[in-house]
C-alpha cells in the first residue's frame, strides 16, 4: 500500500509542538509515501507567505530536503479528468470540498493511493481511502 501524504502531515515536524505520533508514523512509512504537485504547491505557498527571516529561511531549507526525500507525482490531464468526475460526485449529495483537497483526492484515486491526513472528513467525502496518522 502506498500513501499520498497531505500538507498537514508533511509539515507536522516543522511545528513548535509537533504531534509525535504523526511524525513517527511518517518516519516509519516514508518509503511507502508520495505526495503530489498540489500538496507541494500548498506547502511552498505557505512558506512564501511568511515574512523574510530565520523561520522562513529554515523552512525553505527544510522544503529543499523534503523535495529530495519524498517522491512528488505530477498533476496530469488524466488526473484532471478524474478530478472533474470526482467534484461532480461530491456535489451530487450536496457536499462541498475545497478545490485543493479534491485535486489531491483525484491524484489518490487515479494512482490507487490512501490519503494520509488529519482532514479525514473531506477526503472521505471524495470517496478515497484515508488514514489519520494523528490519532
Amino acid at each position: 500500500m502506498k500513501f499520498l501524504v497531505d500538507a498537514n502531515l508533511l509539515c507536522e515536524p516543522t511545528k513548535a509542538k509537533p504531534v509525535d505520533r504523526a511524525v513517527d508514523w511518517f518516519q516509519n512509512h516514508v518509503l511507502e509515501c508520495v505526495t503530489d504537485a498540489v500538496v507541494m504547491g500548498e506547502v511552498w505557498q505557505g512558506i512564501g507567505h511568511l515574512a523574510e527571516g530565520k523561520r522562513r529561511s529554515n523552512l525553505e531549507t527544510w522544503f529543499d530536503g523534503l523535495r529530495s526525500r519524498v517522491h512528488c507525482l505530477d498533476w496530469s490531464l488524466e488526473v484532471a479528468i478524474v478530478w472533474g468526475d470526482l467534484v461532480n460526485e461530491v456535489r451530487r449529495p450536496g457536499f462541498t470540498v475545497g478545490i485543493k483537497d479534491t485535486m489531491i483526492a483525484a491524484t489518490a484515486r487515479y494512482d490507487g493511493l490512501t490519503v494520509a491526513t488529519r482532514n479525514v472528513v473531506d477526503f472521505q467525502r471524495c470517496g478515497v481511502p484515508v488514514i489519520n496518522p494523528f490519532e
